[in-house]
């Protein structure tokens, strides 16, 4: 018995392991039936939907036939090889035109698939009440396309008056057919408008575009070039919204992320047709008739996308209304303009902020005041000329009368030789000047942390836009799944009207995006001096384009660590505080100039005031007089040294000094207050910052394990295994967990430049010699034991 059974064993492991080939199966040749313009994507799609579910039980082999287009009357007879050929298992057809041909052919000998119908009743074509053809050997595959729900969609988007129909130059046999569908949708959906078909030619696409009429005001896009025609398709796109014609596309998502307006159709309709002719080959190959075989497709729920960027670009803005229940794409292309990214925006907000603009005149009119003050100081000289002219009687024409008219000049010197009150005021106002010059660098610093949070302000309103747009996509994927399971009765009609609700809340929160979006540009705009209403593009920050920030370095980012090292890491940062930040240094000024006003209300209790002045006159000429003034009496002159002392000024000297002393008082309060405030910013701001960096990979973490865990609930409530509460509290918190990692990346930005603000320098302005002396600095600081 053990030989038998050794033996049996081996052969059953010989038969499971050998080839397929050497198995025999058996080889089934497909016949594709395609032309040049429509068979590369759909046909290799099918081609491997087929090969997947035939490959173990079945060798196929393709024979490719294309039919040109322009040479119809030769239809015939490349279908009929095909059907007097033995070798041939099948044939199969994958577009319209070929489609069409073989519709028409009439009679089948061997088993035909119709891969591309687009309406069976236009194309009279029959359909049993089991889904088939009923035609022996026939079976079709009807798109599930709905030209009139497209139609009445656009018409709810934009009233169309003349729609042009976009339509394959080569695809000439359907050319008829279509024009007759065309017809007769348009005419159900807008009784009073128009159209025409425009064949666009693959070989000159922008001569094809020049032909569509000025009477055009709307355009429905056909799948006009696939596979390799991507590009052309998209120039055919960007043509259209070029003439800024609102458009809508037949195939869905694809081309409306190709600049089409809109578009309701499922991206897996395509997936969907390729998936039904492999099941069909299937079927055929196991012995089934084509003609009783399925022709239908699983209609799945409309996909409503609407591209934001085109309404910018053709300038058309449908109302919100006829949006409420479509996906929004390219939100930031309805934005567009100059790209800004991190280090530009402080460079600008640094040369353009009015703020920052108006600081720096406010220094300069210091430096005008204290040249001011010291103009006090230095001699005053006038000069004075007058012409004086006196009555008859006083000049009488005598000897010793003066003359009638007299011309004179006069000069006068006055100087300071002692006041404290000028020498007070003279320092005051330079103290004043440098606590401007401390002023303007505090500002400075400001506009660099407003710039960069508007700035990061913008990307998390993006973000969150983003975030908000993609979740509505989400309930609607939800509410679609709840539709099917109603539709079998496995749920009931309240768990639908359960996601029409949140697909509502959803909304709801993308509009609320989309104003936060727009606040912040426009605050962004304010602060770098901008219009307001200008368009922005704003870059993420990256390495290329962000801000070299303090925490970047190796050397410093190592204290962050632990808790003890935190800690002697935050004392070394008081100690830089204390060293650069202006304020600090400002109210140090502000110190100095108190206590020299207090000294000047001391001194001037007992220090007089010492002038010193003199005058000279200059009779220059004299009219209608018989004498004129001798030359050594025509120049009389004074000096005079003075001195003053206040004797009594009602007490008002005591009281400013009184006054002075108690505002000296509060400033050092103050100076005091500011060191413990600006101690505890510095300790709290760097806590802060430890936090963020320690919860961008915890938050990356929690997204990861959200996703996973709302894909598992997801399948699982289109399987019945979990409620839609599971589902909903496993999206909201996908929602919040991505919203958290957005968070996390940009807040991280944002608290170490706030420490960096709290201690008084930017580390991405500083010199490289500036940098090597700070860690310098750390490194001795740290190793000092405390």
């Amino acid at each position: 018995m053990k030989p038998l059974f050794f033996m049996t064993t081996v052969l059953m492991i010989l038969i499971l392991t050998l080839p397929a080939a050497a198995l025999g199966k058996p080889i089934f040749n497909i016949a594709l039936l395609t032309d040049d313009s429509r068979e590369p994507a759909y046909q290799q799609m099918a081609v491997n939907e087929i090969n997947t579910l035939l490959k173990n039980r079945y060798t196929v082999t393709y024979i490719n036939r294309k039919m040109d287009p322009e040479k119809t009357t030769d239809d015939t007879a490349v279908i009929s090889n095909l059907m007097e050929d033995a070798s041939v298992d099948c044939i199969i057809s994958l577009g319209l035109d070929t489609s069409h041909a073989l519709v028409q052919y009439g009679s089948y000998l061997k088993p035909v698939i119709a891969g591309t119908i687009l309406d069976p009743k236009l194309q009279g074509l029959p359909l049993t009440p089991e889904g088939s053809s009923g035609i022996k050997n026939f079976n079709y595959v009807q798109a599930p396309f709905d030209i009139g729900k497209d139609l009445m969609t656009f018409k709810r988007l934009y009233d169309y008056k003349h729609l042009a129909i976009l339509f394959n130059a080569r695809e000439t046999r359907m050319f008829h057919t279509l024009y007759s569908y065309f017809g007769k949708a348009v005419a159900k959906v807008s009784p009073g408008a128009t159209f025409s078909i425009v064949e666009i030619a693959a070989d000159d696409v922008e001569k094809s575009i020049t032909g569509i009429s000025s009477r055009v005001d709307a355009v429905y896009v056909l799948p006009l070039f696939l596979g390799d025609g991507k590009d052309k398709q998209k120039t055919v796109i960007q043509a259209v919204n070029h003439r800024k014609l609102p458009s809508f596309a037949l195939l869905g998502e694809t081309h409306v992320r190709m600049g089409v307006m809109a578009s309701i159709a499922p991206d897996r309709n395509i997936n969907a047709m390729a998936r039904r002719i492999a099941i069909n080959v299937l079927d055929i190959a196991d012995g089934q008739d084509a003609g009783t075989l399925p022709v239908m497709l699983s209609r799945h729920n409309d996909n409503f996308v609407v591209n934001v960027g085109t309404f910018r670009d053709i300038d058309y803005y449908p109302s919100w209304s006829s949006l409420s229940t479509a996906r929004l794409l390219n939100l930031e292309g309805s934005q567009k303009g100059r790209k800004l990214h991190l280090r530009g925006v402080i460079r600008e907000a640094l040369e353009r902020n009015l703020d920052l603009q108006m600081e720096k005149i406010d220094t300069a009119v210091q430096t005008r005041e204290v040249g001011v003050a010291r103009a006090a100081r230095l001699p005053r000289i006038d000069l004075a000329t007058a012409m004086n002219v006196i009555d008859k009687n006083r000049a009488n024409g005598g000897v010793t009368d003066p003359a009638r008219t007299t011309w004179t000049a006069s000069g006068t010197l006055s100087q300071t030789i002692f006041s404290d009150d000028i020498l007070a005021n003279y320092a005051i106002q330079q103290m004043m000047l440098e606590s401007q010059r401390y002023q303007e660098r505090a500002t400075l610093m400001d506009t660099v942390i407003t710039a960069v949070g508007a700035y990061i302000n913008l990307l998390f309103a993006r973000s969150n836009q983003i975030i908000q747009n993609d979740n509505l996509d989400v309930t609607l994927k939800n509410l679609d799944i709840a539709k099917n399971k109603a539709t079998v009765g496995s749920v009931g009609a309240s768990e639908v009207y359960r996601w029409e609700s949140e697909r509502a809340k959803n909304q709801i929160s993308l509009n609320d995006a989309y104003r936060d979006l727009q606040l912040a540009r426009m605050s962004l705009n304010r602060i770098l001096n901008r219009p307001i209403e200008q368009r922005i593009t704003v870059e993420d920050i990256e390495p290329a384009t962000a801000i070299e920030l303090l925490i970047t370095d190796p050397g410093v980012y190592q204290y962050l660590d632990n808790f003890k090292k935190l800690a002697r890491f935050s004392d070394f940062l008081i100690v830089e505080a204390d060293r650069n930040l202006p304020e600090l240094k400002q109210i140090k000024e502000t110190l100095r100039s108190r206590e020299r006003e207090v000294l000047n209300k001391k001194r001037a209790l007992y220090l007089p005031n010492v002038q010193l002045g003199g005058t000279v006159d200059k009779i220059l000429d004299e009219y209608d007089v018989a004498n004129k003034t001798e030359s050594d009496l025509d120049h009389p002159w004074t000096l005079s040294v003075s001195a003053a002392w206040p004797l009594f000024t009602g007490g008002a000297r005591h009281r400013e000094l009184e006054k002075s002393r108690l505002q000296l008082r509060q400033i050092r309060m103050e100076e005091k207050d500011l060191y413990n405030r600006f101690h505890l910013q510095v300790r709290s701001n760097l806590e802060t910052a430890a936090v963020s960096a320690r919860e961008i990979k915890l938050s990356q973490e929690a997204l990861t394990a959200a996703r996973k865990n709302f894909r598992i609930i997801q399948a699982g409530y289109a399987e019945g295994r979990n409620t839609i509460a599971d589902l909903i509290d496993a999206q909201n918190a996908k929602v919040n967990s991505e919203w958290g990692a957005q968070v996390a990346r940009y807040q991280f930005v944002l608290d170490f430049l706030d420490l960096e603000r709290s201690m008084g320098q930017f580390h991405f302005l500083d010199t490289p010699e500036s940098k090597t002396l700070f860690l310098v600095r750390l490194q001795e600081f740290m190793d000092t034991t405390p």
